[in-house]
């Protein structure tokens, strides 16, 4: 972290009030409503393809919300908030019934779940320590966190890598060295933002 960044993050303007009747808020309330009703289905069918619909549902809409938000400036802190809740809750929701289709994933799905739904959730909140919009400008207080957790890389390595792999193997044995290496990120990446010095002001 250099001085001028952290220097930005800490000086910069107070934050607008929020308006948060966007089209941003509204696609991730959609994208949580249908992406539950899918899973539901998935769920009492005992369906695999219900299952992916709904995972489809909610990374095409969790990319959409996003990048509505940016290109209509309507980024708010309540919509990243309510982003990162959206992303926790849909992909329990899928894993719980990709564990009851695939029981033998138990322990990736279980090591999986408490990395992203623990680690990755606490560590999301963080930017609301300093007067930033969302974990997407988090390289304005640390740019090599921002880099392993919420760059296009790191967000793609947190949150698509470990699916796409279990989906495209079918096995658990390639998500396990991925998996140790996110707890290893998570951990870099915890210890690093609590020796950041305190916001000022």
């Amino acid at each position: 972290m250099t001085a001028r960044l952290y220097a930005q993050a800490i000086a910069a303007p107070d934050l607008p009030g929020e308006d948060l009747r966007t089209w941003a808020n509204a696609i991730t309330l959609t994208r949580t409503v249908v992406g539950l009703a899918l899973f539901t289905i998935a769920a009492l069918e005992h369906s695999q393809a219900w299952n992916l619909a709904g995972l489809a549902v909610y990374w095409s809409l969790d990319c959409l919300d996003g990048r509505l938000a940016r290109s209509l400036h309507q980024e708010t802190r309540f919509g990243a908030q309510l982003d990162i809740l959206a992303d926790r809750f849909l992909i329990a929701f899928f894993y719980l019934n990709y564990q009851a289709l695939h029981p033998e994933a138990a322990i990736v799905i279980a090591l999986y779940l408490f990395e992203f739904m623990i680690l990755d959730h606490y560590l999301s909140n963080q930017f609301m320590r300093w007067p930033i919009l969302s974990p997407n400008y988090f390289y304005m207080v640390d740019p090599a966190i921002w880099r392993l957790n919420w760059s296009p890389l790191g967000k793609f390595v947190n949150s698509g890598m470990v699916t796409i792999l279990l989906l495209s193997t079918g096995s658990i044995w390639p998500v396990l060295p991925l998996l140790l290496a996110l707890y290893g990120i998570k951990l870099y990446s915890a210890v690093r933002l609590h020796r950041l010095p305190a916001p000022q002001g």
